[in-house]
């Protein structure tokens, strides 16, 4: 096992760009060989996604260099140098300098694949999490630039605020798989789920996520794992029950209707107020009007201390699982005509999909 500590991880990527607005300048350089090739390409990656306008094409065409890369022996690496060499003295230097290893080749193809991912899976109202794909990013130039010599099982990634790396675990295997194991773990599970939610829910005021993370985890880390935290129902039904109330009076405002209330209508206000210009989540199976009836009692039992048994929490978990915080975050996103980069169109553009 090898360890790559905090301070290993700010050593290697301390001055691997600089920026000026234009042009982002690599530390390694192309024609100094293969190895210098692919952290060139990691520098000029993570180089696009520092900038506050990101283009998500050349990412791509990165990540996809990173991954041809990891295929061929220097095939990727001298169809580079003819494109863009003319002297061939230049090219034989190139090619003879020093060439990424068979663990180097593993870890870029399956880290670049997986940042891919975060492109190729993502839904047309989410936003891809840049943080952890730079994470991801920094986790193959170091484990580069740390030259394992043997055979790469597993890599355990330990995140810290704002998907910071704290420390990379490369754990050794005895028996090659076509794949290495790739772990994320982070040292605060809230701010973990934060940015992940971000990225789910772009459509959601950022006070509605932080709540929605707080009962998240609480219903993951104690009422579904302790039969004794016997009060967290009613704990959670209230948390969830208020973003709904303040997300769905959001839509209302920004729906702007004639008679648009301009204060914070109350559940019940708020329930006939949809009902009567029917409002709906068009992005969910369920209806905005039903949801709101059903959850009214509940609401009004969990605000006045009461108890919320097990199985009427169920009505709770059962519209999560439907969709609900997506459908509510989509709804204000199209009423405020926000369009999410890269779209899926772009994508497949991007990625050469074929239609």
């Amino acid at each position: 096992m090898i360890i790559i500590t905090e301070n290993e991880i700010e050593e290697y990527t301390r001055k691997m760009f600089t920026d000026d607005g234009k042009t982002i300048i690599s530390q390694h350089k192309v024609f100094n060989g293969e190895k210098d090739f692919a952290l060139c390409m990691i520098e000029q990656t993570l180089g696009l996604l520092e900038r506050t306008k990101i283009n998500d094409e050349f990412v791509i065409q990165y990540l996809k260099g990173l991954v041809y890369l990891s295929q061929d022996e220097l095939h990727h690496y001298k169809e580079y140098l003819k494109a863009f060499v003319r002297k061939d003295r230049v090219i034989e230097i190139a090619i003879q300098g020093e060439k990424l290893s068979k663990q180097d080749k593993r870890v870029l193809s399956e880290i670049m694949r997986t940042n891919l991912a975060e492109y190729t899976m993502k839904g047309e109202y989410q936003s891809c999490c840049y943080s952890a794909m730079k994470a991801f990013l920094i986790t193959a130039y170091c484990i580069l630039l740390k030259d394992v010599n043997f055979c790469i099982g597993s890599i355990d990634m330990i995140a810290d605020l704002d998907d910071e790396l704290q420390s990379i675990n490369i754990y050794k295997t005895e028996h090659e798989r076509d794949f290495i194991k790739l772990e994320w773990h982070s040292s605060n599970k809230i701010n973990s789920m934060y940015m992940l939610y971000k990225t789910q829910y772009p459509g959601l005021d950022k006070g509605s996520i932080l709540d929605l993370v707080s009962a998240d985890v609480i219903e993951e880390d104690y009422y579904f794992k302790d039969e004794r935290f016997s009060i967290a129902p009613s704990i959670l039904v209230k948390q969830y029950c208020s973003i709904i109330e303040h997300e769905v009076n959001e839509i209302i405002k920004l729906l702007n209707f004639d008679d648009n209330p301009n204060v914070h209508l109350m559940w019940n206000d708020m329930k006939i107020y949809v009902k009567k210009h029917d409002i709906d989540l068009e992005s969910t199976t369920f209806e905005l009007r039903d949801l709101l009836d059903k959850l009214h009692g509940l609401r009004n039992k969990s605000s006045h201390g009461g108890i919320i048994t097990k199985k009427e929490y169920e009505t709770i978990t059962k519209y999560k699982c439907d969709g609900l915080f997506n459908g509510l975050s989509m709804k204000k996103l199209e009423i405020k005509n926000i369009k999410i980069s890269p779209s899926i169109e772009e994508i497949s553009k991007y990625m050469d999909f074929k239609k």
